[in-house]
């Protein structure tokens, strides 16, 4: 690790990349040790998600790996910060207001854990959601420039702030919904966190792009744990609504940091990208609410109709399901990069939308197909 640091700072002076690097292999290190304690706790404490009918797993997986994300990625932030100060201490960069940031992680991460552990109302977690993303948009953070998008630019903050609240906690949200297949959610988390992290690094952000790679220095020895399992006996793990509400305010508020109009140049292209790794997840938790409502349901009914569950039910295999998945969301990240210098925003995002309901529109006529081919000839 400190070999690596060192190279990356030999061929960059101002101790940024060596600074990234730093961060991401003590993510990464930490991780996997943080994992195999929390398998045999979880193996010794009996802390299992038990299968059942909207299960996916068929024997009990411990759900506790979120537990580690937090505390992982804070420490991995500081070493990494306190690395820089002493590798590059003219370069040193300024820390933006984040105590209200850490804050808010900290009371997401231990509603997380309570819910993980003895489990919670829903309508708790909601609150608890709300409160950590009103803390963001407090800390200074908050969406005040659509840039075009619906022919809106600059926000009022009596606009702005209840927007970036609802965004924090729809992408909170839209994460924990969519972490049902091995993968899944730590695929998209990990794709998002790429983009932020190169977007906050050629920003000059360091402190943003030292937390998205702390990120994916956490989540990837993590995903592979809970697609192919750890140990000689493959035991996989969970990150549970710890990990993914962890994830998902992490992910929605570097989101806001990107899209925030700090005075600087913002080109259309980077709003783009900002929003384009979030579309799978959010058009997904779109997609069942409306059908919720339309079947005259409650909104927060568990049920089957989420886009992973209505692929497997065409008989697509766990992983090739996650495959799918997270290829739709490179493709809508790419093809909206490409589209971005020549189209209108709007236009943009409507076609993603269209997209997005023609791949529903063919899942359902194959569902309804095959149900009538299953009826018996009389």
């Amino acid at each position: 690790m400190v070999l690596a640091g060192v190279a990356a700072w030999l061929f960059e002076p101002t101790g940024r990349m060596a600074s990234v690097c730093v961060a991401m292999l003590l993510s990464v290190t930490l991780m996997r040790y943080a994992m195999r304690s929390i398998l045999a706790v979880s193996y010794r404490r009996n802390l299992y998600d038990q299968p059942g009918k909207r299960r996916i797993h068929t024997t009990p997986t411990p759900r506790l790996g979120g537990l580690a994300f937090a505390p992982i990625i804070c420490c991995s932030v500081i070493l990494a910060l306190s690395f820089h100060s002493f590798a590059a201490p003219a370069h040193h960069p300024a820390v933006p207001n984040c105590l209200t940031w850490v804050c808010a992680l900290i009371f997401i991460h231990s509603t997380g854990a309570i819910d993980d552990l003895i489990g919670v109302r829903y309508s708790v977690k909601f609150a608890a959601q709300i409160i950590a993303a009103v803390l963001v948009a407090a800390s200074g953070f908050w969406i005040n420039d659509l840039h075009g998008l619906f022919g809106i630019h600059a926000l009022h903050p009596a606009v702005g702030m209840p927007l970036t609240v609802l965004f924090i906690v729809g992408v909170i949200n839209a994460l924990n919904l969519i972490d049902g297949l091995n993968g899944l959610a730590a695929g998209l988390c990990i794709m998002a966190l790429a983009v932020y992290g190169v977007l906050s690094y050629a920003k000059g952000d360091l402190f943003f792009a030292l937390i998205a790679f702390s990120g994916i220095g956490v989540l990837a020895p993590f995903f592979y744990t809970n697609v192919r399992g750890l140990g000689t006996r493959r035991h996989k793990l969970f990150m549970g609504d710890t990990g993914s509400q962890t994830m998902g305010l992490v992910i929605s508020a570097l989101a806001v940091s990107l899209i925030m109009n700090t005075g600087t140049e913002l080109v259309k292209q980077n709003f783009v990208l900002v929003l384009s790794p979030l579309l799978v997840p959010v058009f997904d938790v779109i997609h069942v609410v409306v059908f919720r409502l339309a079947k005259r349901k409650n909104t927060f009914y568990p049920d089957m109709t989420h886009i992973h569950h209505r692929l497997l039910g065409q008989g697509l295999n766990s992983r090739r399901v996650v495959a799918l998945i997270l290829g739709m969301a490179a493709v809508f990240t790419l093809m909206n990069a490409l589209l971005a210098p020549w189209v209108n925003l709007t236009l943009i995002f409507i076609l993603d939308a269209v997209i997005w309901c023609a791949f529903n529109s063919i899942i359902w006529k194959l569902k309804k197909r095959k149900a009538v081919c299953k009826q018996p000839i009389i």
